[in-house]
């Protein structure tokens, strides 16, 4: 069904995109998150109706058929790059046996797209878009085009995704989930209407199990596209800004200045690369957001589902409003680099959310851990590895709160740059368990747990009495 292809490549990908503000002003008390949303991500694993096969070999010589025979096994073991990296070995056997020649030149176009998947499913699109620009100049495919169509919307260069995408769906116009992802690419060159009228041919064609979700994004998209008339757009090195000029473009210096210091900070401090390509920011007027964000709660103070999405007011400049301004910005822009190095995947939720609390408010009033009157008890450690989502309101909050408290144990316990350790390992190909992560500074998480709970029930002890 479409709804679980769409689950597969857009949705519940980020356990967190979303900065709550659950710190209620002045308190510290915590406040509950909303109930379920489910934040855009950008993840796409394998195209479906792949299935690629190899050409049977005509009758060959025994040598010859000693040549094809470790190909053949290869890939039909779906080690695909090893096949091709078997075909290209072959290379200097080919002027010698022609018939061989003949066999391999027809497969290189399957055996190209086929790695290419094999690396795009890993994240690697760099090395996938190379094995797919080589197979479609031998002979083009839908496949290499669906490749290279996926790639470079993954890599955010959405003109070049443009141009595939077209080429794709002309040869298969009935692919729903390559039609969806296109509404995406639709939107970043704010051809909204375009983006509608597809998600309503959508809604109207699917299945009844996916109709609820197809009809939530389309009326998203309608909102954003009714916003989208009233928007212009301002580009800074890294970063390209929509806003309301009329309302929000005194705004523009303040945001783009926050999000490009914020970006050499993250470098310098924790290592955090820059973005290839610009990041998408879109600024909307709070009494608007909900009805961009259908999946989310009307009070969220941000969002990242592959754009930075910011509810802002009309007091934004207001000195405590722009500084909590800036703090969404940061933390959302964590979520977005932490996507870009991750290949989108599904971060720990405590190491996602905690390092993002982290890094939003470095070099702010972040030195000390502030408990709150009535912190409760630690979750157990099972909360933490899975979507806080899926815990009771009380126990999001708590687990928010707990998030923080972890990376700053983290960092007592192993130093002041094992944050920058952590992620310097961290890439589309790598381990993103939380033992994986704590790896790279000798810990494990069990043992991170049980010290962050030790300190966290000591500091509910009593003061003792004078």
């Amino acid at each position: 069904m479409l709804r679980k292809l769409v689950l597969g490549l857009l949705l519940c990908t980020v356990a967190g995109g979303y900065w709550w503000g659950y710190l209620a002003a002045g308190s510290g008390a915590v406040q509950p998150p909303p109930p379920s949303v489910a934040p855009v991500a950008r993840q796409v694993l394998k195209p479906s109706g792949m299935g690629a096969s190899l050409t049977p070999a005509a009758p060959l010589a025994d040598t010859d058929s000693d040549a094809v025979r470790p190909i053949f096994a290869a890939f039909a073991m779906g080690d695909f790059v090893g096949a091709l990296n078997l075909a290209d070995s072959a290379k200097d056997l080919l002027s010698q046996r022609p018939a061989f020649a003949a066999w391999l030149g027809l497969q290189m176009p399957v055996l190209l797209a086929s790695a290419g998947w094999a690396r795009l499913k890993v994240g690697d699109c760099d090395q996938a878009r190379a094995y797919f620009e080589r197979g479609n100049a031998l002979k083009p495919t839908v496949e290499a085009t669906k490749g290279l169509a996926v790639c470079h919307y993954k890599q955010k260069n959405m003109s070049v995704a443009r141009d595939y995408f077209l080429a794709y769906l002309a040869a298969v116009p009935n692919d729903a989930e390559m039609q969806l992802l296109y509404t995406d690419v639709l939107e970043s060159e704010a051809r909204f209407a375009e983006a509608v009228g597809i998600l309503r041919q959508l809604v109207h064609a699917a299945v009844p199990a996916d109709q609820a979700h197809l009809a939530q994004r389309l009326a998203s998209m309608e909102g954003r596209a009714q916003e989208g008339t009233l928007e212009q757009a301002e580009a800074s090195a890294h970063f390209r800004l929509t806003f309301r000029a009329a309302e929000q473009g005194d705004l523009t210096p303040l945001v783009l200045t926050t999000l490009e210091d914020a970006l050499v900070e993250f470098a310098e401090q924790f290592g955090l690369p820059p973005p290839l390509l610009p990041i998408e920011v879109v600024l909307y007027p709070r009494d608007a957001f909900k009805s961009v964000v259908t999946n989310g709660p009307a009070w969220a103070e941000g969002l990242f589902d592959g754009r930075l999405r910011i509810p802002v007011s009309s007091a934004a400049l207001d000195e405590g409003a722009s500084s909590e301004l800036q703090t969404v910005l940061r933390h959302e822009l964590v979520h977005a680099l932490l996507a870009l190095m991750s290949d989108s995947r599904s971060l720990p939720p405590w190491f996602d959310e905690g390092l993002a609390q982290r890094l939003a408010c470095n070099q702010r009033p972040c030195a000390g851990f502030d408990f709150g009157g009535q912190p409760g008890g630690f979750l157990p450690e099972a909360s933490f590895m899975t979507s806080y989502l899926s815990l009771t309101a009380v126990n999001a909050g708590r687990a928010y709160h707990q998030s923080l408290f972890l990376i700053m144990c983290i960092e007592a316990k192993y130093g002041a740059s094992s944050l920058r350790q952590i992620l310097s390992h961290l890439a589309p190909g790598s381990s993103i368990d939380s033992d994986a992560l704590l790896a790279t500074v000798n810990g494990h998480f069990a043992t991170i747990y049980s010290s962050a709970k030790a300190h966290w029930q000591r500091a509910q002890l009593p003061a003792p009495s004078l």
